[in-house]
């Protein structure tokens, strides 16, 4: 009996340890952040992201590194930007991209993140969805365009197909969005938004995020029937399986495009 009860809790103790485990972390991180386009109802969505970001949070503490700052990153931006996107969430998105963009920047004290495309992609994409939050002098003051485009295109150079593609779709869009301000922001340009996001399509063809965003460049460089083509496009597709709230999330701001 003595010896049944210690293996039990010999059992039980290794549970315990291999549950917290570094590697067993990530993989339940995994786990979660894989099933987040199987889930439809949002509520349930968002708390299966959660526990995504819960274990990269507790193997991030374990062992800070490129990869698990991207997984985190890739987490918090997905719930935060196709899930939890009401008002509601707003101050919890504040703090939760703040927060990461912190410890990226004190881990890149330490640690040469120039050539880590992980890293590159992550301060790209956490400081982008962060500047969505200020307006937009705030944003040209704190230099979020810039910032972004010299991520972007590090992680053009570093690897131009790295996580489908990104590096173009960033560049693209910033190209869009980023207003000139004499003296201080002058190189965005749309016709440069339209060659990115052209290239970009080439690649990813079936992204209706890409299709979108090229139909607002176009429409604002004077080709709105070509644009309006494009629109529609999004609206009759079929959101794919494994892009299920990226592509609702583009079918829904074209809607309110079309309202307005």
């Amino acid at each position: 009996m003595k010896i049944k009860n210690y293996c039990l809790f010999f059992l039980l103790i290794c549970n315990i340890l291999f549950a917290d485990s570094f590697d067993n972390l990530i993989k339940q991180g995994d786990v979660y952040y894989n099933k987040r386009n199987e889930i439809t109802e949002t509520t349930k969505a968002i708390e299966n992201i959660e526990k995504a970001i819960v274990f990269y949070e507790k193997a991030l503490k374990q062992n800070e590194n490129d990869v698990i700052f991207y997984k985190l990153t890739k987490a918090i931006e997905f719930k935060y930007s196709f899930l939890a996107t009401d008002e509601k969430f707003r101050q919890e998105k504040w703090d939760a991209l703040k927060s990461l963009i912190d410890r990226i920047n004190k881990y890149c004290e330490k640690n040469n993140c120039d050539k880590s495309k992980y890293i590159v992609y992550s301060r790209a994409i956490s400081t982008g969805r962060f500047g969505e939050l200020l307006n937009i002098m705030e944003a040209v003051s704190e230099g979020i365009a810039g910032k972004i485009k010299e991520y972007a295109e590090k992680l053009l150079q570093i690897d131009d197909s790295f996580e489908n593609h990104a590096a173009y779709i960033i560049l693209g869009r910033m190209h869009y969005k980023a207003p000139n301000v004499i003296f201080l922001l002058t190189w965005p340009d749309k016709k440069k938004s339209k060659e990115y996001l052209e290239k970009y399509l080439q690649k990813e063809p079936e992204s209706l995020t890409g299709v979108y965003f090229l139909a607002d460049t176009l429409y604002d460089l004077g080709e709105k029937e070509k644009a309006k083509e494009l629109y529609e496009k999004v609206l009759n597709a079929k959101p794919r399986k494994n892009f299920y709230y990226e592509d609702l999330n583009a079918q829904k701001e074209v809607k309110d495009k079309m309202v307005k």
